[in-house]
């Protein structure tokens, strides 16, 4: 008797039908039309860029990211996230669109339950996510062997630093007097 388990061109051709249609079944259910809902009308006065997927994490990510630099009291800390989330739409929405469907596609991987429970460790939404879940998350994610997420990290960093940094009330703790010659809303306007 035999053992050995042979592997024809037609079991391959099975496999692989059957493995496609999974994948595909599961992207259905997971996404469930998400990319399309997922941006806001254009001229509707909502984010430009920025989906709701990557508010809610981005949400999550920048106080434990910027930690202390943030105020202390909770109202103030509100009114600069919400200011460093509007920085962040403006940044998106100025990049390639290219470039502006890569951060969407990452923001839509890491909001999909099944990346969450892998890369987070948790099933709760990002709003009710912990700190210290999301910390262990970057902390995890920094040093990953796979590169895509060690490059994750970096641009979720990345954002919020840019978040924070950009506010005028960050300046004075690092020394910096301010550019020199000051911008204006009209500089920054998308038509």
């Amino acid at each position: 008797m035999d053992d050995t388990v042979r592997i024809t061109r037609r079991g391959l051709l099975r496999a692989g039908l059957l493995g496609s249609a999974l994948l595909w079944a599961g992207g259905q259910i997971g996404c469930g039309g998400r990319h399309a809902a997922s941006r806001p009308a254009a001229g509707s006065g909502e984010r430009q860029a920025l989906t709701p997927a990557g508010e809610a994490i981005l949400g999550a990510v920048i106080p434990v990211v910027l930690g202390s630099l943030l105020p202390g009291d909770e109202k103030e800390r509100r009114r600069v996230l919400a200011i460093g989330l509007d920085t962040i739409d403006r940044y998106l929405a100025f990049l390639p669109e290219a470039l502006q469907r890569e951060a969407g596609d990452a923001f839509a991987t890491l909001d999909l339950l099944p990346a969450r429970v892998l890369l987070v460790g948790t099933w709760r939404p990002w709003s009710e996510t912990p700190p210290a879940t999301v910390a262990a998350f970057l902390r995890s994610a920094r040093s990953s062997r796979f590169d895509l997420v060690r490059r994750i990290f970096v641009f979720l960093q990345s954002l919020a630093v840019l978040a924070w940094f950009d506010q005028r009330a960050a300046w004075p703790a690092i020394g910096y007097p301010g550019p020199p010659v000051e911008r204006t809303s009209a500089n920054w306007s998308l038509e």
